[in-house]
């Protein structure tokens, strides 16, 4: 009978409390307004930009479906604890959901295709959509968070990397 497979002794990079030389914090990068309007304009502004919510860095995506651990530039960690982005998830399935049902109900009014070719195209849309629409629903989540639960994430962050 064959042995079972030993758990991995080392802890998943994600959900690690602290990776020295991978996300070491750096609060004097971070541009974010403390709050108002200003605050809930860029976090949207880099949302939909896919850019890192606290200082703005760019490529935060390394593949299509794969956020980094933390931003490159000032160290905030993406996902702070297990099950951040399942709001994410949400948030993809509803805009996706929206958009493909606008879609389909502007080929159903203003088009003359035949119902076989109309249904081609909704399913398509159905499928294309989540995939397309996947890295803005991480950095919206994150936007979205920031702006209802403020920094809230840093205070784990501060304690996280204390002696």
């Amino acid at each position: 009978m064959p042995e079972p497979a030993q758990p991995n002794s080392r802890p998943s990079q994600l959900h690690a409390s602290h990776l020295p030389g991978v996300c070491d914090p750096k609060p004097e990068l971070r541009d974010l307004p403390p709050s108002g309007s200003a605050r809930r304009l860029k976090l949207l502004k880099r949302g939909l930009l896919l850019q890192c919510p606290y200082c703005g860095q760019r490529h935060i995506i390394k593949y299509p479906f794969w956020i980094k651990d933390c931003c490159p530039r000032c160290g905030y960690r993406f996902a702070p604890e297990s099950g951040y982005f399942v709001g994410g998830y949400a948030l993809n399935l509803i805009g996706a959901e929206i958009v493909g049902v606008a879609i389909i109900v502007i080929i159903l009014l203003r088009s003359s295709l035949s119902l076989y070719q109309q249904e081609a195209i909704g399913i398509g849309f159905a499928i294309l959509l989540p995939i397309v629409f996947f890295p803005w629903s991480r950095t919206l989540w994150m936007a979205f968070d920031l702006t209802v639960q403020g920094d809230a994430h840093l205070e784990q962050e501060k304690r996280s990397t204390e002696p």
